[in-house]
C-alpha cells in the first residue's frame, strides 16, 4: 500500500515537472519569435523544416548580431 501511494506520487510530480519544461519550452519560443522581423521569421520557417531546432536559429542569429555589431565599431 506505501508503495503504490510513493509511485502514484513519484509518477504525478515527474508529469508535472514535464508539463512544466514544455511550457517554459513554448513561451520561450513565442517570446523569441515575437522579437523577430517578417523576414527573419520565414527564414525561422525555412530553417524549422531542415533543422526543425528553433534553439539552434536563435544561437545563429545572436552569432551573426555580435559579428555586426563588432564590425560596425571598427
Amino acid at each position: 500500500m506505501f508503495w503504490t501511494g510513493f509511485f502514484s506520487g513519484v509518477a504525478a510530480s515527474l508529469v508535472i515537472g514535464l508539463k512544466a519544461i514544455l511550457i517554459r519550452d513554448r513561451r520561450q519560443r513565442s517570446a523569441f519569435i515575437a522579437g523577430l522581423s517578417r523576414a527573419e521569421r520565414e527564414r525561422l520557417k525555412g530553417f524549422e523544416t531542415v533543422q526543425g531546432n528553433w534553439r539552434a536559429f536563435r544561437d545563429l542569429m545572436r552569432g551573426r548580431r555580435e559579428t555586426h555589431s563588432v564590425e560596425k565599431n571598427r
